[in-house]
């Protein structure tokens, strides 16, 4: 039997601890195994070198359950329980949750953080390893082992919620040489936030950053989709805003009321280290307008620091956004983006009872944006979305401008170059886009295509006469072009590479462990002629010892010529007082 079968056969240390990552309980497997080496770790639980190694979002859930004979339950309650990804579900939508624990199953997590959000958000997409030195003296305590806890792992948690004292990081995992590595805490792992005091616990930003990581533990155990809808969360911020009076009665922000709120947001986030580069005024102006205007701001960690912000908890918040979804007929917004609120008419934003209206002519549009609560501009847009078409009020836009300024949105010009050709603001382009039926779509298409051409045309000119080069290194001549083509017409980028020489890549490794046979050979011998004459029969071990890669060597020889010998040199005169040396002479002398 197998060590790895033994390991699962037995259970000894492998049942999962509290609250313990996945990523933590296969480190833990890696020691009990005695693996020397990473991938041999990754190879036995995952079937892959690789896959599997993350610490925030591994791959091959599935398989990993298969071979751990499910030692951690099924892959539903792995990912659940033991990964960051729950942390992301309640304010992503429900079938986006689903296509993510797909991918974890899968092998498809290449871009699993390109649709979580997570690249584009401005807050980066590592996830730093954290750990808590109280919390590690008493698992050493308690279980023997030092873990990773997925509650210090979430994003925004930078102290522990248990004893209230900034978290320790290691960046291990982070770097590239190490990113595939399975390790463990320890009492050094990693510097103190130098952000965090701790004689300041009982501060404003200390406090701040507790109740933010109370908010995290919270949104964790919550249902995929859960918060899903921006224009009821718009909806739920303006209910608490009105009551504290931020608002005025046409639904506008009292930005004066509003701003001693923002410099305190703004001093909290200063020692916040995701998002220090929020800590401005001017830029939480615009989170606020934006948030407030049903637009999403992707990333779970900014709702949290707003709710945290406006609400007692994560709990608060929820009543609102319930209450917020039986209240159609309140205010949502001032300014919705159509993209955003594209299906809110038939949501129930606007009740079919004005939708109706709208189409006979029996009430205005201006009345009915009235009644809803909400600017002409948010519900002309809503009513392009279900195809009907709101009166022009023309201003600057007399018939031949409006003309020109069509034409030109349908063969996907820029605002700009149409609010320049029309003499009017680009303010003004942009409502002419949202409130023609089919405008914005056909616009959107025409430079969309536009663009594909383009790109089509930059790569096709660069890889025509490199066609020897390689794809890595035509990759470099034109990285932008690259990468358009790769998201956005990826079937055309694949048969223009079919042409592409493959680069000849030599297989260097047998060299690399030369290399690195002939160094620990040389160490060896170094170490051997320090050690201490006296004790001979100790030798051995000073040698493992100083040199623990040794341990590699001796289970692989064959692959350590060089170090066996310098091995074999060092304890040859000292054969009597080492058995596995005297083994060695008697089968050397049995053969002969």
């Amino acid at each position: 039997m197998s060590r790895q079968a033994e390991i699962f056969e037995s259970k000894v240390g492998l049942a999962p601890l509290p609250d313990e990552t996945l990523f933590s309980w296969c480190s833990r497997y890696h020691r009990l195994a005695a693996n020397g080496l990473d991938r041999t770790t990754c190879l036995q639980l995952f079937g892959h070198a690789r896959i599997g190694s993350a610490h925030d979002f591994p791959g091959r859930i599935d398989e990993l359950v298969a071979r751990s004979k499910g030692s951690l339950g099924s892959a539903e309650q792995v990912i659940r329980d033991r990964t960051l990804l729950p942390f992301y579900w309640p304010f992503k939508p429900s079938d986006l949750a689903r296509q993510s624990v797909a991918a974890m199953r899968g092998n498809d997590i290449a871009h699993l953080k390109y649709r979580l959000g997570l690249l584009t958000s401005g807050l980066g997409a590592a996830h730093p390893l954290k750990s808590c030195p109280e919390c590690m003296q008493a698992d050493l305590e308690g279980h023997g082992w030092a873990y990773w806890r997925r509650a210090h792992q979430l994003p925004g948690v930078w102290v522990c919620p248990s004893h209230g004292i900034p978290l320790r990081v290691s960046h291990l995992k982070l770097d590239q040489v190490a990113r595939f590595a399975w390790t463990l805490p320890v009492p050094a792992c990693g510097q103190e936030v130098v952000c965090l005091d701790r004689a300041a616990d009982k501060s404003t930003q200390g406090g701040w950053l507790r109740r933010l990581a109370a908010q995290g533990l919270a949104l964790v155990g919550m249902s995929p989709g859960r918060f899903a809808d921006p224009v009821r969360i718009a909806q739920a911020f303006r209910f608490r805003m009105e009551g504290i009076g931020m608002l005025h009665a046409s639904g506008r922000v009292r930005w004066r009321e509003v701003e001693p709120r923002l410099l305190q947001l703004a001093t909290n986030l200063a020692c916040f280290p995701e998002a220090r580069q929020d800590a401005d005024l001017g830029l939480l102006q615009g989170q606020l307008a934006r948030l407030l205007s049903a637009r999403s701001l992707a990333h779970p960690l900014r709702y949290l620091t707003w709710i945290t912000a406006w609400f007692d908890g994560i709990d608060d918040f929820e009543h609102a956004y319930e209450s917020s979804g039986m209240a159609t007929d309140q205010a949502c917004a001032t300014a919705a983006s159509p993209r955003a609120t594209c299906d809110a008419a038939t949501q129930g934003q606007v009740p079919e009872a004005i939708l109706t209206a709208l189409r006979d002519g029996s009430l205005s549009m201006t009345a009915a944006a009235r009644q809803l609560g909400v600017s002409y501009a948010t519900l002309a847009a809503w009513a392009c979305r279900v195809a009907i078409e709101p009166p022009r009020r023309p201003k600057k836009l007399d018939p031949p401008s409006w003309n020109l300024a069509l034409e030109m949105l349908r063969n996907g010009a820029e605002k700009q170059a149409v609010a320049d050709a029309a003499k009017v603001s680009v303010l003004t382009v942009t409502r002419v886009l949202r409130t023609v039926p089919g405008l914005q779509d056909e616009w959107h298409c025409v430079r969309h295509e536009s663009r594909r051409l383009a790109a089509r045309a930059v790569w096709a000119k660069v890889t025509a006469p490199n066609l020897h080069l390689g794809v890595k290194r035509l990759r470099r001549l034109e990285p932008a072009a690259y990468a358009w083509l790769y998201r956005n017409d990826h079937d055309w980028l694949k048969a223009s590479l079919e042409r592409v020489a493959t680069a000849h890549r030599a297989n260097h490794a047998a060299v690399r462990m030369e290399r690195s046979d002939a160094r620990m050979a040389d160490a060896l011998r170094n170490v051997a002629l320090s050690c201490s004459r006296e004790a001979p029969r100790r030798l051995f071990d000073e040698l493992k010892r100083a040199l623990p890669a040794l341990r590699k060597a001796i289970h692989s020889p064959e692959q350590w010529p060089l170090t066996i010998e310098a091995l074999t040199v060092s304890l040859r005169c000292h054969r009597s007082a080492h058995p596995l040396l005297d083994q060695a002479g008697a089968d050397e002398q049995a053969e002969r």
